[in-house]
């Protein structure tokens, strides 16, 4: 297969290389962080412009949404990056079925509205039987080659996101295993790559939300399929149902209203969410004295969102007890939750409890396989699959590609199979064109990255990049039924 040694060394062209590209970018860049990070940026430019015009050969007929919005714009190719602007979806998109088709079991239409999002043919599955989310994801999932993920609702509202099984395997090898556990400038050993890790997991092993779905994944790429390397805090799969109605408890509560618009033998199941909340503490201290006994020593991957953590910690270390991995663990502790309060010190106590110098902060979200990680300087590198497209937060106009700027981020994922690759987020980022200190190749963005819906009280109202009429046309062709 060509690799990026043959773009480099004049044995392959533009054209083979970005064929090879998005056929797995891992391969092509011989899993190694080193050569992902380390293309000269005129020649990645090349090649990322190639792969996206190749992108929308193979996917504008193949995706029916995308179909409607290019053929209402009268766009038939794409020769640079900044043409596919008006054709990338807003992250709102994958929750923009009718509410009451969630809240009414509807699955067969649920089924019809994400199959105009993906290139996977959904049409033949049977979803008319299904009773629960859950067990609708469920089919999906076995009879198809996507592996959609569910949002955790947090706003009262699931996104479904159809994600191809490979998808996981670009996410968590790429981002995780190559990124995570690779030094940049140093080649990648033979450990790195295939060594089983221990990984205590603080959740569910299994679900249907982008946090549970990972863990699937990340028991099979990092701990390698053996049960006896991976540690969850609890021995079931995370039901999807439960977590919908917990969302809709929790928005309901917000905006002081007593309706709950969810079935009621779905209501019925309060108690189930009631037992989890009594549950917690105990699952929380055993799950503790594992890290502190069992990992002792051992090689660790640990990802954990800070709450969950800094409870964690707080209550090690009241015992007096702290954790001993082995010095090349790799260790993160994230702030994507949302609606937690932390206090000032919150890092401070988690990595003292962790016994850990280094925090590994990465940027990503589910409906992309992008994984940015920190360098020593604190800028997240993207993949070199990631396109980035900067827009001014008021007109959704693209900012120069060049130099420093701040704005509502947009990303083309040329690895992505499961749907189409341009998303437009509600993410406010700066970026920076210019090198990095660090000596790797991609645009960075820093580490203060917020939400245009929090800065704008709950709303974040996108101008449209594409026209009105055509995102209008899309929009109604999607929730039409």
């Amino acid at each position: 297969m060509t690799t990026i040694d043959n773009l480099l060394d004049g044995s392959a062209s533009i054209r083979e290389s970005a064929s090879a590209l998005i056929a797995d970018p891992l391969t092509f860049f011989d899993m190694s962080f080193t050569k992902m990070q380390s293309v000269p940026r005129h020649l990645l430019h090349e090649l990322q412009t190639a792969a996206l015009s190749m992108r929308f050969e193979q996917q504008k007929e193949r995706i029916p949404t995308l179909a409607k919005l290019a053929s209402r714009q009268g766009i038939t190719r794409i020769d640079e990056i900044d043409e596919v602007l008006p054709l990338c979806f807003e992250h709102t998109m994958y929750k923009s079925y009718p509410s009451m088709l969630l809240e009414t079991g509807q699955f067969d239409k649920m089924t019809t509205w994400l199959n105009r999002l993906t290139p996977h043919d959904l049409s033949k599955v049977d979803a008319s039987g299904c009773k629960t989310i859950h067990s609708w994801l469920d089919m999906l999932c076995a009879e198809t080659e996507i592996d959609p993920i569910s949002s955790s609702g947090t706003t009262g509202t699931m996104s479904f996101t159809p994600r191809d099984k490979s998808d996981w395997r670009t996410q968590i090898l790429g981002g995780y295993r190559i990124q995570l556990l690779q030094n940049f400038g140093q080649p990648a050993s033979q450990t790195d790559l295939h060594e089983k890790l221990h990984v205590p997991w603080p959740t569910h092993p299994d679900g249907h939300t982008g946090l549970f779905r990972a863990a699937h994944y990340i028991e099979k790429y990092l701990a390698m399929d053996c049960d006896d390397h991976f540690y969850p805090m609890y021995d079931t799969v995370a039901d999807t149902d439960v977590m919908y109605l917990a969302a809709r408890l929790r928005a309901a509560q917000a905006r002081g209203d007593s309706r709950i618009n969810v079935p009621q033998s779905l209501l019925d199941r309060r108690g189930e969410l009631e037992a989890m909340e009594r549950e917690k503490p105990a699952r929380a201290a055993a799950w503790m004295e594992s890290l502190v006994t069992e990992l002792s020593g051992k090689r660790v991957f640990l990802f954990g969102p800070a709450p969950l953590m800094y409870d964690v910690a707080t209550a090690g270390l009241a015992q007096g007890k702290t954790c001993n991995f082995a010095p090349n663990s790799a260790i993160q502790v994230g702030t994507g939750g949302k609606g937690f309060a932390l206090p000032d010190d919150w890092e401070e106590v988690i990595m003292r409890f962790l016994n850990c110098q280094k925090n590994n902060y990465f940027y990503g979200f589910s409906e992309q396989t992008l994984i940015s990680v920190s360098c020593e300087h604190g800028r997240f590198h993207l993949p070199p699959w990631s396109i980035p497209l900067i827009l001014d937060a008021q007109t959704s106009e693209l900012l120069p590609r060049e130099g420093r700027q701040t704005g509502r981020a947009a990303f083309f994922d040329l690895a992505i199979n499961g749907i189409w690759g341009g998303l437009i987020t509600g993410d406010k980022v700066e970026i920076d064109w210019s090198e990095c200190p660090c000596g790797q190749t991609t645009a960075h963005l820093s580490n203060n990255i917020t939400r245009f819906s929090v800065e704008q009280g709950g709303s974040d109202k996108i101008s449209c990049t594409a026209s009105p009429e055509a995102h209008d046309d899309a929009l109604d062709f999607l929730t039409s039924f």
